[in-house]
Formats: structure tokens, C-alpha cells, sequence
């Protein structure tokens, strides 16, 4: 039976995923806030609702299961944890649960996490103020990093190291926060690795022929957050011969295990074939 995915985000690199998913016989339904998104070319449904909004995204979702078609999964190519997980949770498909998606969805409950669990991680606070940071950069230099509490990649990350005016990175960091929280965080010299895996059963399947102490990493942060099932990236820095996380999303990596991913959205259990495709 031809079944309904919903791909939340229609950014350039999604394109590629939706293409294939309607070559794979599924129908496809694309939710972005851009009304040009790339992707919605491929899409036989367009959603227009913001990514990062968690509610408003959920809302439209549900509208169109109740009143145009019904949606059997959703994959998510955003960080938006949280909004990948209220529309699974509204629709009653599978997915992360909310609570392991808040903890994802903000970088200080995970960094917890991975301390609790003995994961390292770069040094790093919660700041409040122009003048904190100040003393943090006199006592530790400028190999810092300003960003946002909220996981939403790359918005509102400013490194230190050439910023001429650290009251001025701050106040950019705050605007991308959603309650206007800013980190700060020690910038790691060593080899990166940025990897994409699919967390299947609780065990951590990672793209390629990653460095083994980087994937380690990786399946140690995934379980430290709770993330049993779907896909992952992470960024891994190989510092002083640790590997350190400094960072997880539970997203696609493009079309990377996409096959693996749609069968785990729409309640089915993958192949070890799938994990190759």
C-alpha cells in the first residue's frame, strides 16, 4: 500500500530526499515556512509552517491527516527535535518521545546528560551577560564559542577567535535563541569528525568507515540522551587523544540511511540491507 511521509524542512539538501521518496512509491508532504523551498518541487503536498515551530507545525500536520490524507511517518532534515516529536506524538506514529527530543533540542539538558553519563565534551557555561563573557575570555582566552541554547545547528554560532566585539556576538547569539539563553564553549584543537548514523534497537550504525573512537562517542551520546531509535549526526572532536561530542542532532543527513529511516517513521523494522542504502 503506497503510504504518506511528512518531511519536515524543504531546504536544499532535503530536495534530494523528497525525489527519492516519491521514486521509492511513497507520497510525499513537504512542511516549510519558505513558500520556495526547494523541495516542495518534489512534493505531492506543501505545508507552509515554520520548522522550529513545534506547535504550529503539529497543527498543520494535523489538519491535513484529518482533512486531505492520512500521514503514516515523519522524517525530519532540521535540527527541530522537538517539532519532529509533537507531530509523531499528536498523529500517534512512531518517533522520539518529547522528553528525549527536549533534551536534544537544547544544549545545556544534553551536555548534562553526557556528563552524567562520562561522555566528554568541550568545557562550557551558560552565560547572561556582555560583561560575563568578558571575564571568560580574560581568564581563558579567545578559543571560545558563543551559541544559542537552543540546537538549531548553525544559527546564531559565533566563534571568538576574530570577533572585535564580544558584546556585539552576544547580543546576535541571544536573537537566535528562542528564550534568549547563550553559551559559551572552549573551541578543541584535533582531528573532526562530522558523522551521520542510524540508531536502531539501541545499537548506533555509523555511515562509512568512521574513526572507531569518533563512533564510539557518538553511540555513547545517543544513549546518554535516551535516543534509541532513528537517525543521528554528531560532530566528534579528537582532542589530546579523547574523543570529545561536541555536538548531536536527531535528523538525516540528506539522503544518507534514508531507506532505514522511512521503515523505522512508518513502523517498520529495517533490513541490514537498508542500512546500506
Amino acid at each position: 500500500m503506497k503510504k504518506t511521509l511528512l518531511i519536515i524542512s524543504g531546504g536544499g539538501e532535503c530536495a534530494e530526499v523528497a525525489r527519492q521518496s516519491r521514486e521509492s512509491g511513497h507520497t510525499v508532504v513537504i512542511s516549510d515556512s519558505d513558500p520556495q523551498a526547494p523541495a516542495f518541487a518534489f512534493a505531492d503536498s506543501c505545508l507552509i509552517a515554520d520548522v522550529h515551530g513545534a506547535p504550529e507545525t503539529a497543527a498543520a500536520a494535523e489538519r491535513y491527516n484529518r482533512k486531505i490524507r492520512k500521514i503514516d511517518g515523519v522524517l525530519c532534515l532540521a535540527d527541530a527535535a522537538m517539532t519532529a516529536a509533537m507531530v509523531t506524538e499528536r498523529l500517534r506514529l512512531p518517533g522520539m518521545p518529547l522528553h528525549v527530543a527536549e533534551l536534544i533540542g537544547d544544549r545545556m539538558a544534553m551536555r548534562r546528560c553526557f556528563g552524567s553519563a562520562g561522555v566528554p565534551t568541550p568545557w562550557h557555561m551558560e552565560i547572561f551577560t556582555p560583561q560575563e563573557l568578558q571575564r571568560i575570555v580574560i581568564a581563558k582566552g579567545r578559543d571560545l564559542i558563543l551559541k544559542p541554547v537552543d540546537n538549531r545547528g548553525a544559527d546564531g554560532v559565533e566563534p571568538l577567535a576574530e570577533a572585535s566585539d564580544f558584546a556585539a556576538a552576544f547580543q546576535r547569539t541571544r536573537f537566535h535563541s528562542s528564550d534568549e539563553r547563550v553559551l559559551v564553549e572552549q573551541w578543541l584543537d584535533g582531528p573532526r569528525f562530522h558523522l551521520a548514523a542510524m540508531v536502531i534497537g539501541g545499537e548506533c550504525h555509523v555511515a562509512g568507515t568512521p574513526d572507531k573512537a569518533a563512533a564510539d562517542a557518538l553511540a555513547r551520546a545517543a544513549s546518554a540522551v535516551g535516543l534509541n531509535e532513528g537517525p543521528l549526526v554528531g560532530e566528534i572532536v579528537m582532542h589530546q587523544g579523547i574523543a570529545h561530542v561536541v555536538e548531536i542532532s536527531s535528523r538525516l543527513n540528506g539522503p544518507h540511511f534514508l531507506t532505514a529511516a522511512a521503515k523505522l517513521a512508518l513502523g517498520e523494522t529495517p533490513s541490514p540491507e537498508d542500512l546500506l542504502a
